[in-house]
């Protein structure tokens, strides 16, 4: 009356599943770096664009004292 149970082998289960976790991980990086780039991008305008007007107002209070 004994007999085996039936047994799972969870290597296949592994092979399946582990390609899909891993390309599922991949593209997450991917996508998460592609935000912090368009976002990093757009504060760096934002600086350059406020570095430009400190730069103007510096030479227009120059000129003026001069």
């Amino acid at each position: 009356m004994g007999g085996n149970p039936i047994q799972f082998d969870y290597t296949a289960l592994f092979i399946f599943i582990f390609p899909i976790v891993f390309f599922a991980l991949i593209a997450y990086l991917i996508v998460n770096v592609v935000r912090y780039l368009k976002r990093k991008d757009k504060n760096d305008k934002e600086m350059i664009q406020k570095m430009d007007e400190l730069i103007k107002l510096h030479r227009q209070s120059n000129n003026h004292l001069q």
